[in-house]
């Protein structure tokens, strides 16, 4: 796993953990701090040992290409989980969220927020102009790439018609990610933006952001800038329903966040690298045909996301046993 400053990834681990118990399988889990070559020497260790299987979520997928050229080697089936690996043939398979579709989805959230769009996703008559910022996630990442093409195929028929401004110009993808997620990064980036682009009392809209982590970031800097909530505030989308930004939805400081409920996808990949391990294969359906990581196009299985705002807090999020009505103040 990348890190244990996230805590769905420490929670993932222990539920593929549970599972592959349960076969018969001993597990190691490992965290490799948001590092590169801590991430590379864990692996090089593990296929040392005799590894019978890596499930990997990956700091930056294009830095494993060499190590992985030794679980190849020995026949270790390699599980990119959450994160595509790219540039090797060493990937048997590819568990992941529909992060096209996320972009689209936050997208859609922002134009819904604005009032552009019905609660349907169907055009309304209200045309802006709007002013809006675009925080992506982290370059190493692939599924920022999915987010960035979901996002802007729908925004750009608004930018085309003028309904929408992307004020600062930062636009492509090299100009909107935030390195490691880093939520500082998302702050200082946004202050930076609305002292050089806001400061002639042009109000800023809409920050379109996939992730809550980025969200947080967000709102700080909306509020060192004035911005406040119930009068000029903005609309700020997120991801991954974390708890402290759920909170923040409820309190009307970020507008919704892209639920992908990842104990379905950890508990799948558990039960996906068992069926190879027992069986040599799986009758799980696998998209065969959109995931090519440049050396080789990877079976993936595929999870939807919902977006969660306000109204959906309780009978998503509780209803689920996501989270508890008292973790949540309601």
């Amino acid at each position: 796993m990348p890190t244990r400053d996230n805590e769905r990834w420490i929670k993932e681990g222990d539920i593929m953990t549970g599972i592959f118990d349960d076969a018969g399988y001993e597990t190691e889990v490992q965290f490799a701090n948001n590092d590169v070559p801590t991430q590379v020497n864990q692996i090089e260790n593990l296929i040392a040992k005799g590894v019978k299987a890596l499930v990997i979520s990956s700091v930056d997928g294009s830095a494993l290409t060499s190590v992985l050229e030794d679980a190849e080697a020995q026949d270790i089936p390699v599980f990119a989980y959450t994160r595509l690996i790219t540039d090797t043939t060493a990937v048997s398979y590819y568990a992941t969220f529909d992060y096209y579709f996320n972009g689209k989805d936050n997208a859609t959230a922002v134009l819904q927020g604005l009032g552009v769009l019905d609660a349907e996703g169907n055009p309304t008559d209200v045309k802006g102009p709007f002013n809006i910022e675009i925080v992506n996630g982290s370059p190493t990442d692939n599924v920022t790439q999915y987010m960035y093409k979901g996002a802007f195929d729908v925004f750009q028929p608004f930018i085309d018609d003028g309904v929408i401004t992307i004020r600062s110009g930062q636009t492509t993808f090299e100009q909107t990610v935030t390195p490691n997620w880093d939520g500082e990064l998302a702050q200082s980036r946004v202050e930076d933006i609305l002292a050089a682009h806001y400061a002639d009392n042009a109000h800023l809209d809409a920050v379109w952001t996939p992730y809550d982590g980025l969200s947080r970031g967000i709102i700080s800097a909306l509020q060192g800038a004035g911005y406040t909530v119930g009068s000029d505030w903005s609309i700020v989308t997120g991801g991954n329903a974390e708890l402290d930004s759920v909170k923040a939805i409820l309190a009307g400081e970020q507008y919704s966040s892209s639920f992908d409920d990842w104990r379905d996808l950890a508990k799948a990949t558990g039960d996906l690298v068992v069926d190879v391990l027992d069986d040599g294969e799986t009758d799980v359906e696998l998209n065969t045909e959109d995931y090519d990581n440049g050396a080789k196009v990877v079976p993936t299985m595929l999870f939807g996301l919902r977006n969660v705002t306000k109204a959906d807090v309780e009978p998503v999020l509780v209803e689920s046993g996501f989270y508890t009505a008292d973790q949540l103040g309601l």
